[in-house]
C-alpha cells in the first residue's frame, strides 16, 4: 500500500495539470469567442454580417483589435501594395542586427508571426508535418529565386509548439511590424519586396503557395 502513495500522488498531479492547461485554453478560446466585431469603418456590426462580408469579398481579412480585456476582431483590407523608397535601409538594419545576408539585386521574403493566437495555435498539423511542408517551400523558393525567406516574430509565445526557434529572429524593433502590419492579423502574414522594391504584404493566414506566387509575379 505504501508504494502506491507516489503513484497516486503522481496521478493527482498530472490531472491537476491538465486541468489547469484546459482551463487556461478554454479561457483564452471563451476571450476571443466574447469579441465584438467591426467593419472597415470601424462600426460595430452582427456576426453574420461580419463572416459575410468576408465570404463576398475575397479582398477582405481581420485582424485582431485589442480592446484592453479582450480582443475585437475588425475587417480590413486583405494586402497592400506599394513602392518603398527605403529598401536598402531595411535590408541593412536586418542584415546588421539579425547577422544575416540579404542581398540588395533579389527579391525579399520575410514571414512574420505576430504572437500567439487563436489561429496560430489551433489545426490538426503536427511540428513534424509543418517542417516538412516548410522545407519544401523554402527548396520551391529557391529554385525561384535563388533566395530564402526570413522569419520574423514579434513575441516568441507559442512559436515553438509549432516551429524551429533556430530558423527565426525577433524583429528588431519592431522595424517591419511598424512599416508594413499595423495590426494583429490572425495566424501569420507574409511580405514580398521585388529587387525593385515593389512589395505586396499579405494579412493572415496564407498558403506556401500564394508566397511563391507572389514572389513569381513580382520577380518578372
Amino acid at each position: 500500500m505504501k508504494k502506491s502513495i507516489p503513484l497516486l500522488i503522481t496521478l493527482v498531479f498530472l490531472v491537476s495539470c491538465k486541468s489547469k492547461q484546459e482551463t487556461a485554453n478554454n479561457n483564452i478560446e471563451d476571450t476571443y469567442k466574447k469579441s465584438r466585431l467591426y467593419d472597415q469603418e470601424n462600426n460595430r456590426i452582427s456576426e453574420s454580417k461580419f463572416y459575410n462580408q468576408l465570404l463576398k469579398n475575397q479582398d477582405l481579412s481581420w485582424a485582431y483589435v485589442s480592446n484592453k480585456t479582450k480582443f475585437d476582431k475588425r475587417l480590413v483590407a486583405g494586402q497592400k501594395h506599394g513602392i518603398i523608397s527605403n529598401k536598402a535601409t531595411i535590408i541593412k538594419q536586418l542584415n546588421n542586427t539579425l547577422n544575416i545576408d540579404i542581398a540588395s539585386d533579389k527579391p525579399v521574403v520575410i514571414i512574420y508571426y505576430p504572437g500567439k493566437d487563436p489561429c496560430n495555435s489551433s489545426g490538426s498539423a503536427t511540428k513534424q508535418t509543418r517542417a516538412k511542408a516548410q522545407q519544401d517551400f523554402e527548396d520551391k523558393l529557391y529554385n525561384l529565386a535563388q533566395i530564402k525567406p526570413i522569419y520574423l516574430y514579434k513575441t516568441i509565445d507559442g512559436l515553438a509548439n509549432n516551429y524551429d526557434l533556430s530558423k527565426w529572429h525577433q524583429d528588431p524593433d519592431g522595424l517591419i511590424e511598424s512599416l508594413f502590419f499595423e495590426y494583429h492579423y490572425p495566424c501569420s502574414s507574409y511580405l514580398v519586396i521585388s529587387k525593385d522594391s515593389e512589395f505586396t504584404s499579405n494579412f493572415g493566414e496564407f498558403n506556401y503557395s500564394e508566397i511563391l506566387g507572389t514572389t513569381k509575379r513580382l520577380n518578372q
